[in-house]
């Protein structure tokens, strides 16, 4: 008779290793509806996403191959602009919605009583909707945060030459200050009744509380994601790579032709998939660092302990 394998603990305190291992073992258990609605939210957007990123390549070397010393703002320009600007905001809506969907997934596997077993789209589309506007909401701050950086450093020039040096300290310490905020989606988005700002300040104190040990499970994680976006990536990448080759060395209209755009367009969109599917690694390896670093700093779990000891 086989037992079901027990329901993974969330907030625990775990090491290096057990943290990897509850990463992949989460993955492994739930890889089917991960999958699965990864490509039912996510595929749309990379069908948009495909074109765009096609149509920059093909705008941007056109730019070049084609400038001598003209307009600035021609048409190819402001194609290529277009198309970069339409690139960026499916990645940001992209990232929105896999890391909306992941974490409203986890937070579906621990409430509900089978689990992510033959779960449906309903089951977990209010949790899925606000997770996506508090990531776009995190997002638009930080954004915020960028700019008015990017004004401080403009006004520093602006004063004189010497307090422009001032901005490469204060860039080190930004960067800084940013790699303990990594954690914000995590805890903005698992814990109730949390403001934004709340939320950094929390996010900073539990990155500074496991700084190291986050920074090593996100490089390693990294590192993975990273050879499986490759994969993906390769195809796509060698083909643009051999077509613009022969176009810049001959009067090749290869990369005009209806077969190169399609073939270019579905290893895009491949390219594209594998790249949101990639970081699912990195986001569920995240959360678990959130609720290690929880557990670590609050002792959550002891808590909750104490107050249902009437019911042990």
């Amino acid at each position: 008779m086989e037992y079901e394998k027990p329901r993974i603990e969330f907030y625990r305190q775990r090491t290096f290793s057990e943290k990897m291992n509850v990463t992949f073992e989460f993955i492994r258990e739930n890889w089917r509806p991960l999958l699965k609605y990864s490509f039912y939210l996510i595929m749309p957007i990379c069908l948009i996403q495909s074109f765009a990123m096609n149509s920059f390549i093909n705008t941007y070397m056109n730019a070049i191959t084609n400038s001598s010393g003209g307009n600035l703002f021609d048409s190819s320009i402001i194609s290529t602009l277009a198309n970069y600007g339409i690139l960026m905001f499916c990645s940001v809506i992209g990232m929105a919605i896999m890391s909306g969907m992941i974490y409203a997934l986890m937070q579906t596997y621990a409430t509900r009583e089978n689990r992510l077993q033959d779960i449906t789209l309903n089951d977990f589309k209010d949790i899925l909707t606000r997770n996506i506007w508090k990531y776009i909401l995190v997002f638009i701050t930080f954004m915020i945060i960028y700019l008015l950086m990017v004004l401080f450093v403009v006004f520093l020039a602006y004063l004189s030459t010497m307090t422009l040096i001032l901005t490469i300290p204060l860039f080190i310490v930004f960067i800084l200050l940013i790699v303990p905020l990594m954690m914000i989606i995590p805890v903005y988005i698992f814990e109730r009744d949390i403001n934004i700002f709340a939320a950094i300040k929390k996010a900073w104190k539990l990155g500074i509380a496991t700084l190291w040990g986050m920074l090593g499970l996100m490089i390693v994680l990294y590192i993975i994601s990273n050879v499986i976006q490759t994969v993906t990536m390769l195809p796509w990448y060698l083909t643009v790579f051999i077509s613009t080759i022969f176009s810049l060395t001959s009067e090749s209209t290869m990369n005009q032709s209806f077969t190169y755009k399609f073939i270019a367009y579905i290893l895009g969109l491949i390219q594209s998939f594998g790249m949101y599917v990639s970081v699912i690694i990195s986001i569920i390896g995240l959360a678990f660092q959130y609720f290690h670093a929880r557990e670590k700093v609050e002792g959550i779990t002891i808590e909750s302990n104490i107050s249902n000891f009437d019911e042990l």
